[in-house]
């Protein structure tokens, strides 16, 4: 293929990364993926990464030299205009140059942004937000993040953090781990509250999976799976929990569309994924039931994620291809 019909898109993550080989409609033409291994420096870590992508074009039939240009999306917040990951705690990266890094040891143009701002990309270019010119899309999984599309771009903010949905404060006389939105609606925190109140529910299907997680040696909090599975068999005690986590993301997603005025949310993460449309159904209720002015709360959609685990890559890709217009 010309050098004007790929793009790489990269997701990067504390524990893996993933890479597709991507045209400017949004197929996918080669894929690799890797473990971080954030534990072995930066530097390998940033080797890791070109090999992917090497591997990647591979997969491809194209090589690494022919790309137009390459994206990616880091975990944390990350100065968009000069490609510096400003810090990453669970690659243990401060003010990281990774655009001109991955620049160098590849030969070609590299725009990065912060993770959920590129899955957020991804949903408003070829995914659930197509077509929209601002959208919110939140990420609901180990934590709670946002990515926000405003005039078809994305917003940063002044300081390169805006979508921090998850650490905004719910509860503000709460304590530390009780006071944020993550503390409360991400998988961590809906696992926290369903082991806080077990012992009150002794006939809860919640000790039965925790009990099966124990057995099969997994280590971590139980995972979204399990939660889908007691929530969609109607255990009271899941339940609860799961409405409470939804309603108050809700109310939160209401605030973001009371104050921006969108009328388009994307839900995704793989809490999100794994307990699907009742729980997008219910964050839309609550949103809708607090919305102001009410009188645009019928035109306000939550959509669930199109792209799944594919926001990342994919939005990186396009990042990459708006970069180089």
């Amino acid at each position: 293929m010309a050098k004007s019909e790929l793009a790489v898109g990269i997701d990067l993550g504390g524990t893996n990364m993933s890479v597709g080989v991507v045209d400017r409609k949004g197929r996918i033409h080669g894929r690799a993926r890797k473990k971080t291994k954030a534990f072995e420096g930066r530097d390998v870590v940033i080797e890791r990464i070109a090999a992917a992508v090497e591997d990647a074009c591979e997969d491809a039939k194209v090589r690494a030299a022919d790309l137009t240009a390459v994206g990616i999306g880091a975990p944390g917040p990350v100065d968009h205009d000069r490609g510096v990951v400003i810090t990453a705690g669970n690659l243990g990266w401060k003010n990281v140059p990774l655009g001109e890094l991955l620049r160098k040891r590849l030969g070609v143009p590299v725009a990065v942004d912060n993770d959920a701002n590129v899955a957020a990309w991804g949903e408003a270019t070829v995914g659930a937000g197509a077509g929209c010119d601002s959208m919110l899309a939140v990420w609901v999984g180990t934590g709670v993040g946002a990515g926000v599309v405003v005039n078809g771009s994305v917003w940063r903010g002044d300081m390169h953090t805006a979508g921090e949905i998850g650490h905004v404060i719910a509860f503000a006389n709460g304590i530390a781990g009780s006071r944020t939105v993550e503390d409360f609606c991400s998988r961590t925190g809906i696992v926290r509250s369903l082991t806080t109140l077990a012992g009150l529910h002794p006939d809860s299907r919640f000790h039965q999976a925790l009990a099966r997680h124990a057995a099969d040696g997994k280590s971590g909090p139980l995972g979204s799976g399990a939660i889908a599975e007691c929530y969609e068999a109607g255990d009271p005690l899941v339940c609860q929990v799961v409405h409470a986590a939804a309603d108050l993301l809700g109310q939160s997603v209401a605030n973001w569309v009371t104050m921006m005025s969108m009328r388009t949310v994307v839900l995704g993460g793989g809490f999100t994924e794994a307990l699907g449309k009742p729980w997008v159904d219910r964050v839309e209720a609550a949103a809708r039931a607090h919305v102001f002015p009410q009188a645009i709360a019928p035109k306000l959609a939550v959509r669930m994620t199109k792209l799944k685990d594919e926001a990342g890559v994919l939005g990186a890709a396009m990042l990459a291809w708006r970069s180089v217009g």
